[in-house]
């Protein structure tokens, strides 16, 4: 459906898009699950790129909704419309929260609705209530475990909000909207090819390990304990700390197939 974003229903001002609409394809209505790799049983142990090994022992995510697009395109460009004028083939208009240490299929609260045309690439909406508000404290994604290298264990945690704190400033004063908060919000363009069909399902399979690939956890601080070290919920400021903050930030907004794998399964499976 083909809609700019000041044309959308007033519930699409918090979580939702356009929904799919007469494009050629038929209407499909089905059920939206999220899960972990099938490997999670409660716990992932993992080497990373940065030399460390990690059990992770907690993993947690919060997703606003999801969209699939007719087209690969990426959403339009920095300004105050995250939609801009697109077609969206699919929306799950709702929440999951997510256990990614699982690999039990956990259901989004509402339904999704779709066309059966095909879909080239997807977007995760991080969020819980208006994606336009900066101001959440919503805990978008969260982690725990221990990282060892040479004999030297890092217990560390850590989680992510979206709001006044990754605000970008825009660099011209003529233009205050230039980096509207949703889209730090978005993930996309997540790369598919899906073509819904009656009777199927959707599920997003959730791999956190790459979220973590890239840390540095000697760097990091001690929290409010004074023992766990904390990847920090910032994305300013000076200090190694920061940066394995945005590292953590980044691994988990980047829209990569190695971490977000979408899949339909017809009434078969």
């Amino acid at each position: 459906m083909r809609a700019l974003l000041g044309a959308l229903l007033p519930f699409a001002l918090a979580v939702v898009g356009c929904g799919p609409s007469e494009t050629g394809g038929q209407l499909v209505t089905f059920q939206a699950f999220a899960s972990g790799v099938a490997d999670a049983n409660g716990s992932l142990d993992f080497d990373t790129g940065a030399g460390f090994h990690v059990q992770l022992t907690e993993a947690a995510m919060h997703i606003g909704a999801v969209y699939f697009r007719l087209g690969q395109a990426n959403p339009g460009d920095a300004n105050a419309s995250c939609v801009g004028d697109t077609t969206y083939g699919l929306q799950v208009p709702g929440a999951v929260d997510v256990d990614v240490l699982s690999s039990e299929r956990q259901a989004f609260l509402v339904t999704g609705n779709a066309t059966s045309d095909l879909d080239q690439s997807a977007e995760i909406w991080l969020v819980d209530g208006n994606i336009n508000t900066v101001a959440s404290s919503t805990v978008i994604a969260s982690v725990a475990g221990v990282a060892t290298r040479r004999a030297v264990t890092f217990p560390f945690q850590g989680s992510i909000t979206i709001g006044q704190n990754r605000l970008i400033p825009s660099s011209n004063p003529a233009e205050p909207g230039a980096n509207p908060i949703c889209k730090q919000r978005i993930v996309s363009p997540i790369p598919l090819q899906i073509r819904p069909t009656v009777g199927g399902a959707l599920v997003l399979q959730i791999d956190p390990r790459p979220w973590l690939d890239d840390l540095d956890f000697s760097a990091l601080l001690p929290g409010s304990d004074g023992v766990t070290l904390e990847i920090r919920d910032v994305s300013t400021g000076l200090g190694a700390d920061v940066t394995e903050s945005r590292d953590f930030f980044n691994g988990v907004t980047g829209a990569s197939t190695e971490v977000y794998e979408f899949s339909w399964l017809t009434n078969k499976q």
